[in-house]
């Protein structure tokens, strides 16, 4: 115990002995914790040494010996032999793992794959091996660290926590697959499953309605629930309106085995959730700019202003950062468990750099390299670097590699959210989903971004066609090649709005809670056969 106590004040974390004792369990591997403090002093080296483990290790795997892992001795060697890939590099070989192939990419295993959510029916699998559980462990005691230091009461309590299903189905060669936010809670260790409100097989469950009528049961059992744990706002929001709207049931279920709790329930005359847990007091979820629009409309449901925290962005290709900043959005990067490139987006033809090259405000796509079998792998995500920790780079989210390209405009995501958000701010109305996705009815006519909207509130065909002039403008405004294919090169149109059937998204995405427990907002699609997913009530133009 001595030597964890000497440990944690170089780190800053100053416990009383009596803590100590009552959050060991959360601290994690003492190694992991002396490794952590090294990389605050020299990242570089921790990333040097993690990719010399990964190269040593592997160098006898199909991957390994077609690109040489026997001769890198060097970070250097290592961009020269090994290429930048996506998916598509690598999805026959993904295939050949599912069927039961083993030593391809790794000398591990592959006990599992991680499924990921999309906007089409493909499902994409991502091996997983031991050491993303191991991972999870190590990533935890840092994060519980940190939030027993700033917010210790939260540990005092239970925790609602969101998830997708860890087990899906089984490939040909019989590995089960599934959502990798259920598979870690599944493969935690008992002090964190004791946290959770609901027994975890209950995120096995894919009927939405029965998933969502046993996870309120269990939550609303539970006297002292401190935090809530979820990817984004609207699986909380669908749970909130839920336990409201059916309240009378639920307390008839809950009286059945504890009518002390049930006659408390019932005496809540504002069923909000702040009064039915009045020591809620955290929210942890991906705090995005498009959840941030989400999120406030989650706080007014929930009937009070709480923190929210972001845990880090953490897919199911891999983690990359673990949101310890103190900003409650930024993370660091686990140094010692991937080996990270980064590719300034604005600079043209920039090469990779590694982790101790990145600068103060500068926006860099990932490359990862884990110990899993991805290998200098493009996830498409954008981050953006907000500080230092002693030498680590605090790290968010900026934006994913996304953009609407029908006329040479080539639109970002973020830009198009921040025309969006501009917009619903710039007229005061509240929107519950959208999608920009092109619109080529007639290819005879300029193309166009057409909008799926659920409005919260019904707007008259004046008011949505003032929405559509005020989008436009905003568009212009902010993407200045949107701006230049509406005007100069006459290539676009102004967007159509199409008004959804109330409801029709709210159904869509309960089906992506349950296949995936990750319903990421889609904020844009290239796909123009995306709107097939809703029933339209009527499409607007200028």
């Amino acid at each position: 115990m001595q030597k964890y106590t000497e440990i944690l004040k170089k780190l800053n974390y100053n416990f009383k002995q009596t803590d100590l004792y009552k959050y060991k369990p959360f601290f994690g591997n003492i190694k992991y914790l002396l490794e952590y403090q090294e990389a605050l002093e020299n990242p570089l080296l921790a990333q040097t040494r993690i990719l010399k483990k990964i190269i040593k290790k592997n160098k006898k795997t199909e991957y390994g010996i077609k690109y040489n892992f026997s001769e890198i001795k060097t970070i250097n060697d290592f961009q020269k032999k090994v290429p930048i890939i996506t998916f598509k590099d690598i999805e026959k070989d993904i295939e050949r793992l599912k069927k039961g192939e083993q030593n391809i990419f790794t000398k591990d295993k592959v006990v599992y794959f991680a499924s990921t959510s999309g906007t089409t029916s493909k499902i994409k699998l991502v091996p997983v091996t031991k050491d993303r559980v191991k991972n999870f462990k190590r990533e935890f005691s840092l994060w519980a660290l940190d939030l027993i230091k700033k917010s210790a009461n939260v540990f005092g309590g239970k925790t609602l926590y969101f998830a997708g299903p860890y087990f899906e189905g089984e490939t040909e060669g019989n590995i089960k697959y599934g959502s990798i936010s259920g598979y870690l809670i599944y493969k935690a260790p008992w002090f964190i499953k004791s946290k959770i409100t609901n027994k975890v097989r209950i995120y096995n469950e894919m009927n939405f309605n029965k998933k969502i009528k046993k996870m309120a049961i269990s939550a609303l059992k539970t006297k002292n629930i401190t935090q809530i744990g979820f990817t984004t706002p609207i699986e909380a929001i669908l749970f909130f309106d839920y336990i409201k709207r059916n309240k009378t049931k639920l307390i008839k279920e809950i009286e059945k085995t504890n009518k002390e709790r049930a006659n408390y329930l019932k005496s809540i005359e504002d069923f909000k959730p702040i009064n039915i847990w009045k020591h809620l007091s955290l929210i942890n979820c991906f705090k995005s700019e498009t959840n941030m629009m989400y999120i406030q409309t989650l706080l007014e449901k929930l009937g009070k202003e709480i923190e929210v925290r972001d845990p880090g962005i953490n897919a199911s290709e891999g983690r990359l950062s673990i949101g310890i900043g103190k900003d409650g959005v930024s993370g660091i990067p686990p140094l010692n468990e991937s080996f990270f490139e980064f590719i300034d987006i604005n600079k043209k033809n920039a090469k990779p750099i590694t982790i101790d090259k990145l600068k103060l405000n500068g926006k860099y796509k990932v490359i990862i390299t884990t110990s899993e079998g991805l290998y200098r792998y493009d996830m498409g995500d954008v981050i953006t670097v907000t500080g230092f920790k002693k030498k680590i780079p605090y790290i968010r989210f900026y934006n994913r590699e996304n953009f609407l390209n029908i006329a040479g405009e080539l639109a970002y995501e973020d830009e198009i959210v921040k025309a969006m958000v501009k917009t619903i701010k710039d007229l005061k109305i509240n929107i519950k989903h959208y999608t920009f996705l092109p619109y080529i009815k007639n290819l005879s006519r300029k193309p166009r971004y057409e909008v799926l909207i659920d409005f919260e509130k019904e707007l008259n065909e004046k008011k949505i066609k003032e929405f559509i002039k005020k989008l436009d403008s905003n568009l212009q405004e902010i993407i200045n090649d949107y701006k230049q294919m509406r005007n100069e090169f006459g290539r676009l149109d102004t967007p159509v709005v199409s008004v959804l059937r109330k409801g029709s998204y709210d159904m869509y995405d309960k089906k992506r809670v349950v296949a995936s427990g990750n319903p990421k907002p889609i904020n844009i699609c290239k796909d123009a056969g995306f709107r097939n997913n809703f029933e339209i009530e009527k499409t607007y133009k200028l």
